[in-house]
């Protein structure tokens, strides 16, 4: 994983350093506080090596400290004392010995959670050490100089230990700051997931918009206008989406899809349909999740026979398109709930469907099911002119998107890039999406979890906007995109994309 992949990685799942954090620095806490106390007592002896060699003088300190700490003098401790409650391996856990650097000079010291036991070990244990000093030291040295000799220069001190509090809980966090990070890093590799559009762009994937809110918060000043400047920029960047009448009689199909479930699909198609009828396109909205249908709740559309009607032959075309935005946008609906969507969507209906709506209007959007699932998709996506990846942000995962794009291979579908759905999983209220003089009370607030249930209306004012054109991030009305009856009877000057916008 790359250096600012991880970087993005932590600020995302910030909590996971956090958490171990905080847990690691209170139990630490706690365990110091409750702690017993503990007493050091220490002593100073001096030794004379009886040379002027300093590398003879070292060697006899260091001998002098591994007696100490060595099984013979704990076990002498052990014997004078005469008590059961203190061991040969307890003495030599307690001992500790050290060299004042550039003297002769070797501090002893016993810690225990008791004064006076630690005083007595560190007594004891340099009285021992003395002794064996002695019995190992030649009684006439080869040189004929004095003899090694090490005596107690300092009697023993007791202090109580501070409780190092701080110190714990600093060290606790940063183990738990480690642990975080390396399940942090665990996770993006386990599971990576689409971030930014950086990550499209690794995939081979180009990005032809980003649908978020100001900061992807929504704490924007203006959100609703943001989200809607979103959708025009997406119209902007589609290539050739509403082109196809100046060279081709046609109009062009586009479908849009999500790797999975819950990625916005519907939430994306419905902004970019109404995007595109800004511009005074001719655009129809094809509900072809016969499964799980959704254009219906979010433009408010009461359910009656569309699509699933149209490829059983119960129904023709002109008698189910529904119009909406007062006949800006045109819907063709999922239509009755169908026991086998998948075989009625491999009916040859299906291509003879599409082709007369690619007549008719000049944009066909296709709201189609998730790709890695039944062959829906696949089936939609080998009818379309071509296909819009649509990819949520910090839930798709990357193996999904990979996934996707070899299936989208593999029908010969042509890819006209992704779009990163940025949004929230819950829109918050705001503005609506069409400004006219007198907004209808049925509103919808679109949600992008494609609920299952429909959504409960609330009535809200629109404000007026120039042109009439729509605006707004959440809702989706039913009324008139022009203020004004002239206004609604007379022709709109298409709005010409711009590509640098």
């Amino acid at each position: 994983m790359e250096l600012r992949a991880y970087v993005r990685a932590c600020r995302r799942r910030w909590l996971w350093l956090v958490v171990p954090v905080l847990v690691a620095a209170a139990v630490a806490g706690g365990l110091t506080l409750t702690a017993k106390p503990a007493y050091r007592s220490s002593m100073i002896l001096f030794v004379s090596a009886g040379t002027g060699d300093p590398d003879a003088e070292a060697r006899r300190l260091n001998s002098y400290i591994a007696l100490l700490t060595g099984p013979r003098v704990a076990q002498g401790v052990v014997t004078k004392l005469g008590s059961g409650e203190v061991t040969a391996d307890r003495v030599r856990a307690s001992l500790t010995a050290q060299v004042s650097e550039g003297t002769d000079l070797l501090e002893i010291a016993a810690t225990d959670p008791s004064a006076a036991r630690s005083r007595e070990i560190v007594t004891t244990a340099a009285s021992v050490l003395v002794t064996l000093a002695k019995q190992i030291a030649p009684a006439n040295p080869a040189d004929g100089g004095p003899a090694p000799n090490i005596s107690i220069l300092q009697d023993a001190e007791t202090v109580r230990q501070p409780s190092n509090l701080a110190r714990n809980a600093g060290f606790a966090g940063v183990l738990g700051l480690l642990i975080g990070a390396i399940a942090v890093a665990i996770r993006e590799a386990a599971g990576k997931t689409v971030a930014e559009e950086e990550d499209l762009r690794r995939l081979g994937l180009g990005t032809v918009g980003v649908i978020s809110l100001d900061g992807r918060d929504g704490r924007g000043e203006h959100p609703d206008q943001a989200l809607a400047e979103a959708f025009r920029r997406l119209r902007s960047l589609l290539p050739g989406i509403t082109d196809g009448r100046r060279a081709n009689p046609r109009g062009r199909a586009l479908m849009l899809a999500g790797s999975g479930r819950k990625e916005g699909t519907t939430a994306v198609t419905c902004g970019l349909a109404i995007a595109l009828a800004e511009t005074g396109a001719r655009v129809v909205l094809v509900d072809a999740n016969l499964r799980s249908p959704g254009v219906g709740r979010y433009l408010s559309l009461d359910p009656e026979p569309g699509l699933a009607e149209v490829l059983s032959g119960s129904a023709r075309i002109p008698d189910v398109l529904r119009e909406s935005l007062n006949g800006r946008l045109t819907v063709l609906p999922a239509g009755e709930h169908v026991p086998d969507p998948g075989g009625l969507l491999a009916s040859p209906r299906l291509p003879a469907t599409v082709r007369t709506l690619t007549e008719r209007f000049d944009v066909v959007l296709v709201d189609a099911p998730p790709l890695n699932g039944p062959a829906d998709a696949a089936v939609l996506g080998k009818v379309t002119d071509s296909a819009l990846l649509v990819v949520r942000a910090n839930k798709t995962r990357t193996a999904d998107v990979e996934r996707s794009l070899e299936l989208l291979e593999k029908i010969g579908a042509k890819l006209a890039g992704a779009v990163l759905n940025a949004l929230p999983r819950k829109l918050p209220t705001g503005q609506a999406w069409a400004a006219a003089s007198q907004v209808e009370p049925s509103e919808l607030l679109i949600p992008l979890d494609e609920p299952d249930e429909p959504v409960p209306t609330s009535p809200a004012p629109a404000p007026q906007t120039p042109g009439g054109v729509v605006r707004g991030r959440a809702r989706v009305v039913k009324a008139a995109l022009a203020s004004g009856e002239d206004k609604a009877a007379e022709p709109q000057k298409p709005e010409e994309p711009d590509d640098g916008e």
